[in-house]
């Protein structure tokens, strides 16, 4: 299967300090990927050095089969030519415009004629079931209803990935349940390629394709929810998921009458 997004030897430091090391990995077209880990564990910034929004020390990138970032050619393609959408932890919507103004943005700086717009925001709010709310002031929406225009507005001028970074932590339970399987039921109806980061380990197990577990800068195993729950690779990845009942102990030879 095609690979949408290429992430090779990936090292990012602030300063001093190694926030990412050596991380490889690959999203199939189509799929959604999500990085788990606990705060701290270099998930947030491998997106955002995925969508241009940190500088990498080292490695390489691809999107689409291009090269967006490369450290030994200094090849840095900046965010808006790369061609993804970003859903951030707070939903980023401004409470000064209306419902269909905050969704209409990205195509406007794209100059799409008005029609198309009105057609593309119409399309996109329906998806997302804020069609008769077009005209409210996103500052009267609920946690949710703005959620849902985040949504919208990051894939109406169809981008080939959408990178989501931890987009339902600010909602309560019940609508973060209810939320994350709007995502996937959108990302499935689009095809649109998708990678989440999140350190809820029921969010991850619900949503993913296929999981990434990430511990201290570096990948601890990748493999679907199935894969990473029956057959973990480590005590930390085992422990993460919730499916961890680890003995500590040590393995003792003996020597029977056979050697045995």
């Amino acid at each position: 299967m095609e690979q949408q997004i290429e992430v090779e030897d990936l090292v990012v430091h602030y300063g001093d300090v190694m926030a990412v090391k050596g991380v490889n990995f690959a999203v199939r077209r189509g799929e959604h990927l999500t990085l788990l880990g606990p705060s701290g564990c270099g998930k947030t910034t491998t997106l955002c050095a995925t969508a241009g929004l940190e500088q990498p020390s080292a490695g390489v990138i691809r999107i689409g089969g291009e090269i967006v970032y490369a450290s030994f050619q200094r090849i840095q393609v900046p965010t808006e030519k790369r061609g993804v959408s970003m859903v951030f932890q707070a939903d980023a919507i401004w409470p000064h415009m209306t419902v269909f103004d905050n969704v209409a943005y990205g195509l406007r700086v794209r100059r799409i004629g008005k029609r198309g717009i009105a057609e593309k925001v119409r399309w996109a709010l329906d998806l997302v079931r804020m069609g008769d709310l077009t005209d409210r002031s996103s500052a009267q929406l609920s946690g949710g209803q703005q959620q849902r225009v985040a949504l919208a507005r990051s894939f109406v001028f169809a981008p080939t990935v959408i990178l989501f970074d931890e987009p339902l932590s600010n909602l309560d339970a019940k609508l973060r349940g209810e939320m994350r399987l709007e995502i996937k039921e959108l990302q499935r109806e689009l095809g649109i390629t998708s990678v989440y980061v999140t350190h809820d380990q029921e969010e991850a197990l619900a949503i993913s394709d296929r999981m990434i577990i990430m511990h201290a800068d570096v990948i601890e195993q990748i493999g679907t929810p199935n894969e990473i729950c029956d057959t973990p690779r480590s005590p930390l990845a085992a422990d993460f998921v919730g499916a961890a009942n680890v003995l500590n102990g040590h393995l003792r030879r003996e020597s029977g009458p056979e050697g045995s």
